[in-house]
C-alpha cells in the first residue's frame, strides 16, 4: 500500500512549516503584503490536514489518529505563533 493519504498530510505540514517561515520574514522586514498573503495561503494546508479523514476512507488506508492530531495541533500552533507575533509588533 502506497500510504498516499499519510504522506498528503506531511506534505502538507511542510507546506505549512514554509508558508510560517515567510510569514516570519514578512513580519521581520515589515512587509504587510506579505504577510497578508501569507495568512491567505495557510488556508491550503490547514485545508489539506482536513481533508485527510476522507481521504483515508477514499483510499481504504487506516485512519492514524495521533498523526492527524499531531497534524492539528501543529496547525493550530503556527496559527497561534503568527497571531502572537502580530499582537507583539
Amino acid at each position: 500500500m502506497e500510504r498516499k493519504a499519510l504522506n498528503s498530510l506531511g506534505y502538507m505540514e511542510l507546506a505549512a512549516f514554509f508558508i510560517f517561515g515567510i510569514f516570519l520574514l514578512g513580519v521581520y522586514f515589515g512587509v504587510a503584503w506579505l504577510q497578508g498573503a501569507m495568512a491567505v495561503l495557510f488556508v491550503i494546508p490547514m485545508a489539506g490536514v482536513l481533508r485527510y479523514p476522507g481521504r483515508c476512507r477514499s483510499t481504504g488506508e487506516p485512519f492514524v489518529k495521533a498523526r492527524f492530531a499531531w497534524s492539528l495541533i501543529t496547525m493550530f500552533l503556527y496559527l497561534g505563533m503568527g497571531f502572537g507575533l502580530l499582537m507583539i509588533v
